[in-house]
């Protein structure tokens, strides 16, 4: 997910695009990089309004290849082919152009991607019983626990902490 929604990059690149404002004054005025801004405001001239939309199919090793073969062809830098392809950077081009350096079409190939689950690695130190651990497992379960306790005080800290600043802004009834 992107760090901006779509509708604060349109209205960033249409605010270039008519003059309003320039990338280096919004750079000022909002701490995002200048060459960020820029970017969207060529990713909305050259798409608009379909600027910054998910593709409708994940892009194949073929569509990738295909790009980077228009790109060589025309003579495009990353930054125009990104922002004509609708990609969400140039850093995006330059990823399949490494990958296709060391591997080929086989590099440009959809990846899987991969997510440990914490509860597994929790359920295997519950189903053990406590003389069955070993000594360094019992210490991962401990620094586990301790960490859990911790968050859980934390959360409780920033609650009380809410509950506190509620009471002092609630105005009095007196008067």
């Amino acid at each position: 997910m992107s760090k901006y929604s779509r509708t604060f990059k349109i209205a960033l690149a249409k605010q270039c695009l008519d003059g309003d404002s320039s990338p280096k004054a919004l750079e000022k005025q909002l701490s995002i990089s200048h060459s960020q801004i820029r970017y969207w405001k060529n990713v909305y001239s050259l798409n608009g309004e379909e600027s910054f939309l998910p593709p409708k199919h994940p892009r194949t090793a073929k569509d990738k290849a295909d790009i980077l073969k228009r790109m060589w062809s025309e003579n495009w830098s990353l930054a125009y082919t990104s922002a004509f392809y609708n990609l969400p950077s140039p850093g995006t081009l330059w990823v399949w152009l490494r990958e296709f350096d060391q591997l080929g079409l086989q590099g440009l190939q959809p990846k899987r991607r991969r997510r440990t689950s914490m509860k597994k690695q929790n359920q295997e130190l519950n189903d053990k019983s406590i003389n069955e651990m070993t000594i360094e497992e019992l210490r991962d379960e401990l620094e586990y626990r301790r960490t859990e306790v911790a968050v859980l005080k934390k959360l409780e800290a920033l609650d009380e902490m809410k509950r506190q600043q509620t009471k002092k802004k609630r105005p009095s009834s007196k008067g």
